[in-house]
């Protein structure tokens, strides 16, 4: 049982190596990742937008969530390590995570469940959560593709690390205006993912014609040791909205799934929200089966959970915060 919940703006290199950690092992346990990339990458330069929750039992890290705090809602991740589980640590965690969203002025904390596992779902319901964004991952295997299409009318080139940041960017936030993660990003966060050990600059391909950039495939290579298959990811694709309809989506998708295959990558991944018709419509036609579902729930911060922690300012830094006696849990 967790003795006590930290909240940190920023994680240091030891909190990081006992998160990654704690990650693996869920992962491990429960066949998907338990929180995403946004939250995290912020998280280890420190950001106004987000918060973790660290939930120790000694010295011992147990659970762990990553808040993004917009108002007028913060979306949360938790997870709670396999051995720990049905001891109350989630329901601490997400009700750190409501406080915190109540002192933030939010008015809806919203909760990914990665893998929709039924557990999740029935807590939800219990709760009176609803559904607010499905995510789904696709799939494809690399043995058998289409034939490579013809780029014919535009010039397909690497990213230019010294060069594309601004005009990427511009385009990046365009074509993802109305997405909740992706419509905002800063040079700081493409900077973040710059400056991964994965990122390569060939496995970011841009698409421009008469000189402007118009479209892109960003590419993320996951090789892993055997006997588990090499995955590649279609990372972030897009296309401008002057050469929507045209098919550079189709050709920008293929040749990104030639290069993984090039590269030495088993299958390819994706995620993709369920109600993107036209981007599902073209995945299904290229061949991408539905891997997981990832379901975010939603419900206001004034019925969320009972109020259970006090704290009195978001500030900066780690903090203690109220330990809870409770042994409901949420997984």
């Amino acid at each position: 049982m967790a003795k006590r919940i930290e909240i940190v703006d920023r994680l240091d290199q030891p909190t990081r190596a006992a998160v990654d950690e704690l990650v693996e092992e869920a992962t491990s346990s429960d066949g998907v990742p338990p929180v995403g990339e946004h939250k995290y990458l912020k998280l280890r330069s420190g950001s106004p937008s987000v918060r973790a929750l660290l939930a120790y039992d000694g010295e011992r890290l147990e659970g762990y969530a990553q808040l993004l705090v917009a108002a007028p809602e913060v979306t949360a991740e938790v997870m709670v390590r396999p051995s720990a589980r049905r001891r109350g640590v989630a329901s601490r965690l997400v009700a750190a995570a409501r406080d915190l969203a109540a002192e933030s002025g939010a008015v809806e904390l919203k909760l990914w469940a990665y893998g929709d596992q039924s557990a999740s779902a029935a807590i939800a319901a219990r709760r009176g959560m609803v559904v607010g964004r499905t995510l789904l991952q696709l799939e494809r295997r690399l043995e058998v593709l289409p034939p490579a299409p013809s780029t014919d009318g535009y010039t397909i080139r690497p990213f230019d690390v010294a060069h594309d940041r601004e005009s990427w960017l511009a385009l990046h936030n365009a074509v993802f205006a109305d997405h909740p993660e992706n419509g905002k990003w800063s040079l700081e966060d493409l900077q973040a993912r710059l400056d991964q050990a994965w990122f390569k600059s060939e496995d970011f391909l841009v698409a421009e014609s008469g000189g402007r950039m118009v479209g892109f495939n960003w590419l993320k290579q996951v090789p892993a040791p055997p006997p588990h298959s090499a995955e590649g990811e279609i990372y972030i694709i897009g296309v401008g909205s002057l050469e929507r309809g045209r098919g550079l989506g189709r050709i920008l998708a293929l040749l990104g799934l030639y290069r993984l295959r090039e590269s030495g990558m088993d299958v390819c991944t994706l995620y993709v929200e369920d109600d993107n018709r036209p981007a599902l419509g073209l995945y299904y036609r290229l061949g991408f089966t539905i891997r997981h579902v990832h379901r975010c729930y939603a419900v206001p911060v004034d019925s969320a959970l009972p109020r259970k922690t006090n704290f009195h300012s978001l500030g900066t830094g780690r903090r203690p915060m109220t330990p809870f006696d409770d042994n409901e849990d949420l997984g």
